[in-house]
């Protein structure tokens, strides 16, 4: 699946050349009758085009804040210029409460024309009906080709009548941030093993000047992470067996749990329990932990707040096995059934998809693009993080985990059941065993019942 996309990937940032057809773009223009040779024909009113409605059209950004927000808003603004009749209402919801914020409005009627849909709500949304079938609209699209093809595919199989309701706008992948400065300066190695990151986590902690070696995140959005990196360590290969069931009590997913969750209070701060993405990121942007596990998109609060050369980073280890397991997320847009102007927030879609607005937005929160015209920018060119999600993704030896969000509970799952009690694991409450026992057994139920959907 993915594969193919980073051929791409590895071609456009090694500076290959990948050349493709030229699509034809539409212009449209006025049109008027031939003129006549009847001198009273001149004297007749010329037909005018009918005036474009103006359009008002809702877009809600799932993910926003200071690091995002002007940067959306400032590609609205070039759209608004471009479009003058459709006029776009930027609506910023902070990601810990979007989920619940689309819930609400959902089941009240009162969904955007627009909105950011991440890649693990799309089965959610759809089982629901609440989002509008893409292909007639990309489809038709003239630069549809220039959109990454094995992102869109994949897309479509994460709903059972296999439609396109979201198109990803960026693509990511976690990687360990980790100060190398401190790292250096402390005889270390940085961690591209799981030997080194434990003893990294250890060697860098001095608690009593509330400094850490690592941060867990603890709060909203740590099942993903944790997901990622389980399975980094244990080398499965597969979310569920051949026969259905879910790996994730593996005992080499138990080992890694108990040394992982060790470290908590140890190695890390005590308030990484309540601590979502905010937190996090500001727990090593401030020097309080040396090591934290993120996705490319924080690239730029490390720069801004550490400077060049302070902090690096590398894709999570290999397994003991010599497997790289990785868990890409497409993150991207839908438009939602109930909007009465679909046709224009397929204009602003396209602006959103086009390489000059990938180019800019990828850039600017530090991401890849799947516009493989914005994939040849400079931007992509000179960032290390980046070319090192495109060489991974090309590895042989790289297998992409096949996390079930196609499933409609999964969402649910992580955000009610598995992160309350990850917390208390974390806590000392609850068992590694328990836990990832009863996350096998809550997966395993959402599979049987989208199974039997599937086969009705």
């Amino acid at each position: 699946m993915f594969r193919k996309m980073t051929s791409v990937l590895t071609l456009s940032t090694l500076s290959v050349a990948v050349l493709l057809s030229a699509c034809g773009t539409s212009t449209s223009s006025s049109t008027s009758s031939p003129a006549s040779s009847r001198p009273e024909d001149t004297t007749k009113p010329a037909v005018t085009a009918k005036p474009a409605e103006n359009v008002k059209l809702v877009f809600w950004d799932e993910n926003a804040g200071p690091d995002r927000t002007p940067y959306l808003q400032e590609i609205i603004n070039r759209f608004q210029t471009k479009n003058p009749n459709i006029t776009v209402e930027y609506v910023g919801i902070p990601f810990s409460s979007a989920k619940q914020k689309y819930d609400v409005a959902i089941a009240s009627n009162d969904t955007p024309d627009i909105g950011g849909v991440t890649g693990i709500w799309i089965s959610d949304f759809a089982a629901k009906g609440t989002l509008l079938a893409l292909d007639p609209f990309f489809d038709k699209w003239t630069e549809k080709d220039k959109i990454t093809k094995s992102l869109v595919d994949y897309n479509r199989t994460l709903v059972p009548d296999k439609k396109l309701y979201q198109i990803p706008s960026t693509m990511y992948l976690d990687v360990f941030w980790y100060r190398s400065d401190l790292i250096k300066n402390a005889g270390l190695k940085p961690p591209t093993t799981w030997n080194d990151f434990f003893t990294d986590a250890e060697k860098l902690t001095d608690a009593s000047k509330n400094q850490f070696g690592y941060t867990i995140r603890g709060g909203s959005g740590s099942i993903n992470q944790l997901t990622t990196a389980m399975y980094a360590y244990s080398g499965v290969e597969h979310y569920f067996n051949d026969k259905g069931k879910a790996t994730v009590n593996d005992p080499k997913n138990v080992e890694f749990l108990k040394k992982y969750v060790g470290m908590y209070k140890k190695f890390t701060p005590t308030s990484d329990i309540t601590n979502a993405y905010k937190e996090m990121v500001a727990t090593f942007d401030t020097g309080t932990a040396a090591m934290v596990q993120h996705n490319f998109g924080s690239y730029n609060n490390h720069l801004q707040s550490l400077g060049e050369g302070k902090f690096a980073s590398t894709i999570l280890p290999k397994s003991d096995n010599g497997k790289t397991i990785v868990a890409p997320t497409a993150n991207g847009y839908g438009i939602f059934k109930n909007s009465k102007h679909p046709a224009e927030a397929w204009e602003f879609f396209k602006f959103i998809l086009s390489s000059e607005s990938q180019a800019y937005w990828n850039e600017k929160i530090g991401q890849m693009p799947i516009n493989v015209d914005a994939l040849q920018s400079d931007y992509v060119k000179k960032s290390q993080h980046i070319q090192d999600g495109a060489n991974v993704m090309a590895d042989k030896n790289t297998v992409v985990l096949d996390v079930p969000t196609y499933l409609p509970d999964y969402s649910s799952i992580l955000a009610q059941t598995l992160e309350p009690n990850f917390q208390k694991v974390m806590s000392g409450t609850m068992t590694a065993e328990a836990f990832l026992d009863g996350w096998a057994s809550a997966m395993e139920k959402a599979k049987v019942e989208y199974d039997k959907g599937i086969k009705k």
